[in-house]
């Protein structure tokens, strides 16, 4: 197992610098002096140039060559201080340096963006967390209790799943809002997790019920579970042992995927009700257009769903025994 874990690891490093090398260049292809103004929109041109220093915009961008040390930078001036440093001085080394020790740099309100990170991640679990494990739960259940209902009821699951599915989710959003805010009023809308949570479980529900309605019913008529019932098997165990165990592969795949998003939020939930979780970052960042808090949210989405790869390359070795990963 240890060596597995390890195999994957390392099998992830080339998609980790493939996803770093697309997002530098397409962070860096703009002319350093353009990113300063946008930081800087009044400013003149020595102040410009003297963010573009302090941010390491004025370094090469891939290797330190000689030439470097002789030409006039971004920042307006030469440096040949370039020729004492490394061939690897430069803007994609010394960030592939800074993201390995979890330097991820300061917004443009001179925040550090990892303790941003830190106190943004507990709102957005604290809405998707629940959303997350009582959607799972529901949806099962619906999806176990159509395999074994009459036809008229698994015909009922089927038409909610639809209908749930059909609704965007500004629909839901207002339904909220007027549950909470008109009928209810048991607790406030803005700044509270209860209304987001309502949200994510109702509009996630349709999708799930119809993928784990699907797998069930394909193991539903398999040999081993028409062997079990000639056999004389309970249908409760034969719904838990044979037919849930066989669907958890594909069952767990799509829960074990899903635990990134429960750390990176959701922005349209979070904007509504006000909840400062990260999908609340990522919408203020992009309105500001601040590009150091979109490029650690993008190596951060990037790191969560490789995690959640390996995780669950994992977990199939522990609900399939045919599966070794030695």
């Amino acid at each position: 197992m240890i060596w597995y874990i390890i195999r994957r690891i390392l099998y992830t490093i080339p998609i980790a610098l493939g996803v770093y090398t697309i997002t530098f260049i397409l962070f860096h292809l703009r002319d350093p002096i353009a990113i300063a103004r946008v930081n800087l929109p009044q400013a003149p041109l020595p102040v410009l140039q003297d963010w573009v220093r302090a941010q390491g915009y004025h370094l090469p961008y891939f290797f330190n060559l000689p030439y470097h040390s002789e030409t006039v930078r971004a920042d307006g001036r030469v440096h040949p201080e370039f020729k004492e440093k490394s061939i690897f001085y430069s803007r994609f080394f010394l960030g592939i340096y800074e993201l390995i020790t979890l330097n991820l740099g300061r917004d443009k309100n001179n925040r550090d963006i990892l303790q941003q990170f830190k106190e943004r991640a507990i709102p957005s679990l604290q809405v998707m967390g629940p959303a997350f494990i009582l959607s799972i739960f529901i949806s099962l259940i619906l999806s176990l209790f159509s395999i074994v209902s009459s036809v008229w009821m698994d015909k009922v699951i089927a038409l909610f799943a639809i209908i749930t599915m059909s609704i965007a989710l500004p629909v839901y959003l207002l339904l909220a809002g007027w549950i909470f805010g008109e009928y209810l009023k048991i607790v406030p809308i803005y700044g509270n997790p209860l209304p987001a949570i309502f949200v994510a479980v109702i509009a996630g529900l349709g999708g799930q019920i119809r993928f784990y309605r699907t797998v069930l019913y394909e193991q539903k008529y398999s040999f081993y579970v028409r062997a079990a019932k000639l056999r004389g098997a309970g249908k409760w165990y034969i719904l838990v042992y044979h037919i849930l165990r066989n669907a958890s592969i594909p069952i767990l795949t799509t829960v074990v995927m899903s635990l990134p998003f429960l750390i990176t939020g959701s922005l349209l939930l979070e904007q509504f009700f006000g909840i400062p979780g990260m999908g609340d970052m990522m919408y203020m960042a992009v309105l500001s257009q601040d590009f150091p808090v979109i490029r650690a949210l993008v190596y951060l989405g990037a790191f969560l769903y490789m995690l959640g790869n390996i995780l669950t390359d994992i977990s199939y070795a522990f609900v399939d025994p045919r599966i070794r990963l030695e």
